[in-house]
């Protein structure tokens, strides 16, 4: 299988969720194919003016630096899972039609709710 080309993730900075996925998608990129990249860096539409108009706050969004196609949210898993060293081969599956379809539901009903806190608390004195 062809190693694809890098994808540049948007991604919100304030958002613990995002942050969390994002980390997450990091520990795994061992050969450097995810370029994470802040929403609130102004130079995310110059490098990436395929994501100028749609609607970043609402979701993570993939562009694939080859190809300039974008994906967001459930679409996007299929492409991140693709550059991921031991998680490509989970891509074709990602990418049944009914599976699309409940991943980007499931993506749709964890993004609405991406503010409220996540995870451990920090340990208390």
């Amino acid at each position: 299988m062809p190693q694809p080309a890098p994808l540049l993730l948007a991604y919100d900075a304030e958002c613990p969720l995002c942050r969390r996925l994002v980390d997450w998608v990091q520990r795994r990129d061992r050969w450097g194919l995810i370029i994470p990249f802040p929403l609130q860096n102004p130079e995310l539409v110059r490098m990436a003016p395929e994501l100028a108009g749609r609607p970043l706050q609402e979701a993570l969004h993939g562009l694939d630096t080859g190809t300039r196609q974008v994906r967001a949210g459930g679409d996007l898993l299929p492409w991140v899972a693709r550059r991921l060293p031991w998680w490509r081969f989970w891509a074709p599956i990602l990418r049944l039609p009914g599976l699309a379809r409940l991943l980007s539901g499931c993506y749709r009903f964890l993004s609405t709710r991406r503010y409220r806190p996540i995870g451990r608390r920090p340990f208390e004195r």
